[in-house]
């Protein structure tokens, strides 16, 4: 039986698709790894190395949607803190109590969001502006509340630890909802009118507004999925260590931003998918994993990581300069 060429290619550029550079990064890297630390592929080293990316790839995941939508959202690393201490001071040692750990803050991540996203898309304000004012308004209520003291639950429950600490399968539970939340947000943004038209409004906000589409809406929607989960981070924060000391917790949105514009979504808006942002997370954990395998001290790792933020920003502008 004859197959044109054309229709064989047409069937398999869905996974020629997925096949994006930072995912050949992500490849090459733990190839050329692997081959100079033979214990980098060990069981405990891979569990690791995914443990070690789930907090900040879950708010990168927020902040990817974001992005995509047109807008930056820098108020994600407060909204951990917020939810972290707030998750610590409701007490998970009940049912109860650990229902409402869980819920709460994520439920006050969503409405951080909505006055995001109402600041941006209803007053006008600059996102940059807007989020970083909110940064700076909720680290001040949060340290107001707890007096700059570092805030500890007593008798936490089972069903709260295990969020962050169990595993299925030999795979942890914190990975296994990282894993969850991409898959879901990549089906989102894929395959449905909701992700279009995400990427419509940041594509070009007033063709989307004349094409019909709810900007506004669409906008606080984005908004309020980036602080809830922020927000579900510091959740797994509050469930790693049972306690919570606000201001070593902080800035988190500055290597989910790094994540973020790694794994190529567009500054400009339009362009992402959430997919590249793990491989883009993955990349960043297994350099810090070697750092780390090397002896390398934080500072050292830091610099690593703003060197590929500045990199990767440069790639991407260079790229789209030549389109």
């Amino acid at each position: 039986m004859h197959i044109d060429r054309s229709t064989a290619l047409q069937r398999l550029n869905p996974l020629i698709n997925l096949v994006t550079p930072i995912w050949v990064v992500l490849a090459v890297l733990v190839i050329v790894v692997a081959l100079f630390f033979d214990r980098f592929l060990s069981p405990q080293n891979i569990v690791s190395i995914l443990q070690q990316g789930v907090i900040t790839g879950v708010v990168a995941l927020g902040m990817t949607i974001v992005l995509i939508g047109g807008q930056f959202d820098l108020s994600t690393g407060a909204i951990v803190v917020m939810a972290a201490v707030v998750a610590v001071i409701v007490g998970p040692s009940t049912g109860t109590g650990t229902f409402l750990a869980i819920v709460l803050p994520i439920l006050l991540g969503s409405a951080v969001g909505a006055m995001n996203g109402l600041a941006v898309f209803w007053a006008g304000a600059n996102s940059i502006v807007a989020t970083i004012g909110m940064q700076f308004l909720l680290m001040g209520v949060v340290l107001a509340s707890v007096s700059g003291q570092h805030v500890r639950a007593d008798n936490i429950s089972a069903i709260f630890t295990g969020l962050a600490q169990s595993q299925f399968l030999g795979i942890p539970v914190s990975v296994i909802v990282f894993g969850s939340v991409a898959l879901v947000l990549a089906i989102v943004m894929n395959n449905t009118v909701f992700g279009r038209h995400i990427y419509a409004v940041g594509g070009n906000i007033e063709t989307a507004r004349r094409a019909g589409i709810d900007v506004t809406q669409i906008g606080v929607a984005t908004f309020m999925l980036s602080g809830a989960l922020a927000a579900l981070s510091g959740v797994m924060i509050a469930s790693l260590v049972g306690h919570v000391s606000p201001t070593s917790i902080a800035h988190y949105e500055f290597p989910a931003l790094t994540a973020v514009v790694l794994g190529g979504t567009s500054l400009a808006g339009g362009v992402g998918q959430p997919t590249d942002t793990v491989a883009a997370i993955l990349v960043l954990a297994v350099i810090s994993n070697v750092l780390t395998l090397l002896d390398y001290q934080y500072p050292i790792q830091l610099l690593v990581q703003g060197v590929v933020l500045i990199v990767a920003v440069a790639y991407y502008a260079w790229q789209g300069a030549k389109v």
